[in-house]
């Protein structure tokens, strides 16, 4: 094959093209963001207010509950608008709360209650602006990368992933810096990410029949058609029960075990937090180097069951390190988890309903955070740490049981599919 024809390939494959660009860029902004977030909130709750774990275990559910209440409106917000001047003006409103929070702070009006407000702010905005991300990067997969959309969501969980780590380690500084050079930070880079998405195409509503079609009627639609599939159905089961379980562990076990059982601050649960997104980070930017894996139902089912080994690990009280390591395999496990599982939700998904599926998937992957993060407050001050951090692994071995026997998640691959619009493999 002449050169001609095989180096423009080449670079297509290791460059991605001008919108996807900018999408990322924007993408990394936006999640740069979410990471100082992610260790500023607990460290103000647990470091330098001081709270129970029951305390610590109620800002977290908090912090995640307006996804579970708003995600579904919405998706189905993001199929009627056109995506790009939709996204621009939440942007901008999410650069509002961390000035606020700033100035609470300049003021000397730091509560917990102040906390609870900024980061039920900041949910609510993030569950408007999440399915409306990820439907328009369908279209830009489409658009700009042939169609390859298992590899765009890849390389965007990536630079997600890796974007929140690098937030995570700037915001161990806290400790030193204070917060209020990072909630500045927080609000620029809301404002970079609107301009970022400023240089994005025109997204248009798919035109499709809606008349007589409430709100409410439209996410039902989105939810019904996500769980008629039995394969996304068993991929809701399997990441909606297991966020109950895990997402609690993370968002208020660690930073717990962070200040109770090492002795640490910022440093610390910033290190945590880092671990964990950066192996998710890294397995998705993996993911986009390597061929598409065939059996996605098998991958998500080995790499959610990774998270229960190292949590049991956990408990025997490693040193510091020890536990870094064992929070980046966790971290490594879930990364291929979650983008095989959004890759095949939006692989599957029609353009009029894309939204909407989308949302129900990310209700399904967060939703059980809430409980979670409230019953971990309790258990862990029940239980002890240590001992706490053993239920999880046991129910989910359960579930994880139950969803082989029960689903053929196990065999499921991206494209097969019993039905009339969709190609079967083997």
């Amino acid at each position: 094959m002449p050169p001609s024809s095989f180096t423009p390939h080449a670079a297509d494959q290791a460059t991605p093209p001008p919108e996807t660009r900018w999408y990322l860029s924007g993408h990394i902004a936006y999640f740069l963001a979410m990471g100082i977030q992610g260790v500023l909130v607990p460290w103000l709750v647990a470091i330098v207010l001081k709270e129970t774990p029951e305390r610590v275990g109620i800002a977290q559910m908090v912090s995640m509950l307006p996804m579970l209440v708003l995600i579904m409106p919405g998706g189905a917000t993001a199929d009627r608008v056109e995506l790009r001047a939709h996204l621009i003006r939440l942007q901008i409103f999410a650069a509002l709360p961390s000035l606020a929070l700033a100035i609470a702070i300049l003021m000397g009006e730091l509560s917990y209650w102040v906390v609870l407000a900024f980061v039920l702010a900041m949910s609510s905005i993030g569950a408007w602006i999440v399915p409306a991300r990820d439907s328009i990067l369908t279209r830009i997969a489409m658009r700009s990368m042939d169609g390859a959309i298992p590899r765009a969501v890849a390389l965007a969980t990536s630079a997600q992933f890796a974007a929140q780590v690098v937030g995570m380690l700037l915001a161990t500084l806290a400790g030193l810096a204070g917060a209020i050079p990072f909630l500045v930070a927080h609000s620029v880079l809301a404002l970079s990410t609107a301009y970022s998405t400023s240089r994005l195409a025109p997204a248009p509503a798919v035109p499709r029949d809606s008349s007589g079609h409430s709100r409410s009627r439209e996410m039902m639609e989105g939810l019904s058609m996500t769980l008629a599939d039995p394969d996304l159905r068993a991929i809701m089961i399997l990441t909606g029960l297991g966020g109950v379980l895990y997402i609690g562990v993370f968002m208020v076990i660690f930073p717990l075990l962070a200040r109770d059982a090492y002795g640490g601050g910022s440093l610390e649960i910033g290190l945590f937090t880092a671990a964990f997104f950066g192996g998710i980070g890294a397995s998705s930017f993996l993911l986009t180097r390597l061929p598409e894996i065939r059996r996605q139902g098998r991958a998500i089912m080995v790499a959610m069951s990774a998270g229960s080994i190292t949590m049991t690990l956990v408990h025997f009280q490693p040193p510091f390190w020890a536990v870094l390591v064992f929070v980046l395999i966790w971290g490594l496990s879930a990364g291929v988890s979650m983008s095989t599982a959004r890759a095949m939700v939006q692989a599957r998904a029609p353009d009029s309903h894309r939204g909407r599926m989308l949302a129900a998937f990310q209700l399904a992957m967060m939703g059980g955070g809430p409980v979670g993060s409230l019953l971990a407050g309790y258990v862990a001050s029940e239980l002890g740490l240590f001992d706490a951090i053993l239920v999880p692994p046991a129910l989910m071995t359960v579930l994880w049981l139950s969803v082989f026997f029960l689903t053929d998640l196990w065999k499921a691959g991206i494209h097969t599919h019993i039905g009339p619009d969709m190609d079967t493999a083997d």
